[in-house]
Order: C-alpha cells, then structure tokens, then sequence
C-alpha cells in the first residue's frame, strides 16, 4: 500500500510539473491529456474537488475543438471519470455517462487511458453506478461495450462476462422486466456454473446472488417450485464455502437458509422447511427473517445485501 501511495505521490509530482510547463503555452491537446492523466492521479488519491477542476478544465478544452480530432479515449475517459466523482459525492451522473456512452463504440484496445481490461472495468463500474443512482435503465451502452470487450475465452473475460451479464439482469429488473432478468440472471448462471465445474471461478457468492435472483424473478412469475430449486443449490454452495472454511461471515448463510424455509412454507413444504430454520440455528444466531436493508461486507471486498423481495444479493469490483 506504501509503494502504491508513494507512486502516486511520484505520479502527481510529475505531472504537476507537466501542467505548469503547459499551462504557460496556453490551451491545447497535450494540456488537456496532461488535465487528464493528473485528474485521474488526483482521483485514485481521493482528493475529488481537485481531480474535477482539472477534468473540467479538460473538458473546456475539449469543447473548443473538433471532436473527431480527439481520440474515443480520452473524450470517455473525461466524462465517465467526472461521472464516477459526481457519484462518489452523492450526486447524479447519468449526465455525464450519456455523454460518455456517445462514443462508447470507438474504444478500442489501444485508445487513449484504455486496454481491454480497462475498458471492461469501466463499463461495470459505470453500470453499477447507474443501478445505484437508479438510473439501471441506461446502462445498455455500456452492458454491450463490456460484454463485447469480456468475449474472450480467458478466465478474467469469462469471470467479467458473468459480473456483466448480472449486471445486464439488474438493470432490466429496474424497469420492471422480470422475464428479461431471468433470462440474463440464466446466463450468468451458466457462465458461473461453467466456471465452477473448471475451478475457474473468481467468486462462488457471485454463482449464489444469480441464484438467489433468479429465484426471485421465478417466484413474481409463480414458478415458485423452480424458485425453490434455484435457493436450494444456492444453500449448497455457501454451505461447501462454509465447509471448507470459505466463509469467515455465517449470517448470509443463516439468511439464506430462512429464505429457503419461508419460500418452502409458501408452497406447503413445511417439514423441509423447519430443517432449513434447525440448520440456521445449528449455524449460530442470528437471523434477518423480516427484516430489509441489510448489508454484509465480505472480507474480499464483495457485499451481500438484502432486497426488497426477501433475498439477498452480492456485488464485488473486478481486480
């Protein structure tokens, strides 16, 4: 974390002295990458006020030139990097991103502040930023330029895949298409499955939220019996973590196990039922039946939440 910071400090330091030199020759295209590269320093740093000065003294330069003589790169990079800050302090960014999304389809591996990787990462974080501003209904430019960036074969594209097409069933979810989250939660189901089975798979709680949704949008649709299937392999799999000494947190699990009980006693299954409560109980204290708004943080970064529905659901950033 020292040697990190301290590159960073490097970092700023010589940028700081690239801007002055700049500055001193007034506006143009190596100024504006340099607002950049330093806003986007000033960023990872944390000091925000001071990264959107020099993103918005970018932009003002950007302004004033043609826009096809500036590469998709650094024009998406200005503005979903804004976007990101505008969240981070509680504001809206879906301007911004709409912004940003016009050139989306530009972006290349090799653009401007963007590789591959780099360009997937930023899709999903910008994806979950508008699921949490409320705005899940525009993230379709970003879901297609991720998914198509994360079509490779390799692990860490197959593993994205799978955080992008969850991310795909959130955003239908929020404009009330159950029937198009089932069909993405599917998917992602099958690329987790796919994973697992090769033991590839970054992240099982990431399998469990597909499950666990999905069994959500089974039961709006009454296949409460296939819901039921769905939460039991999702218990499977946390009580293999838990086996294993794979899940240090036990509440999710003991969450989970009263979800699958209360789904159970909708459709007359009582006795299995009551074994899924024994076991929460057997597992340790504590018990979220009822409740709402409840987050866990996991100590890999990833987070289980509950929702309105009942279940529970994860999220985590890819490395």
């Amino acid at each position: 974390m020292e040697r990190a910071e301290s590159h960073l400090e490097d970092s700023l330091n010589e940028l700081n002295g690239r801007v002055n030199a700049l500055e001193a020759a007034g506006p143009s295209v190596e100024l504006m990458e340099a607002y950049v590269n330093r806003g986007a320093v000033l960023a990872m740093m944390e000091y925000r006020l001071a990264a959107l000065d020099d993103l918005d003294s970018a932009g003002e330069i950007l302004s004033s030139l043609d826009p096809a003589s500036v590469d998709a790169g650094t024009f998406v990079k200005i503005h979903t990097t804004r976007a990101a800050l505008v969240f981070d302090q509680g504001g809206d960014p879906v301007e911004e991103y709409a912004i940003a999304a016009t050139r989306l389809r530009e972006l290349r591996d090799g653009s401007l502040h963007f590789d591959r990787r780099g360009i997937v990462r930023m899709c999903i974080s910008a994806c979950e930023n508008l699921i949490d501003a409320e705005h899940g209904e525009d993230c379709g430019p970003f879901l297609e330029r991720g998914l198509a960036a994360a079509s490779g074969s390799d692990r860490w594209s197959e593993n994205r895949r799978m955080d992008l097409q969850c991310l795909a069933a959130e955003s239908a979810d929020s404009v009330n298409d159950v029937r198009g989250a089932m069909e993405w939660y599917s998917e992602a189901i099958e690329t987790g499955t796919r994973l697992m089975e090769s033991g590839s798979l970054d992240d099982t709680e990431s399998l469990v939220m597909a499950l666990v949704l999905r069994a959500g949008a089974e039961a709006d649709l009454g296949m409460e019996e296939v819901g039921v299937t769905d939460l039991t392999v999702a218990v499977q799999l946390l009580e293999g973590l838990l086996e294993a000494h794979g899940l240090p947190d036990k509440e999710p699990l003991i969450a989970l196990h009263h979800d699958l009980a209360g789904a159970l006693m909708k459709i007359g299954r009582v006795e299995e039922a009551e074994k899924h409560l024994i076991r929460a109980m057997e597992i340790g204290v504590g018990q979220y039946a009822g409740e709402v708004d409840i987050d866990v943080h996991l100590p890999d970064g990833s987070r289980l939440r509950r929702v309105p529905n009942g279940f529970i659901a994860n999220r985590h950033s890819p490395s």
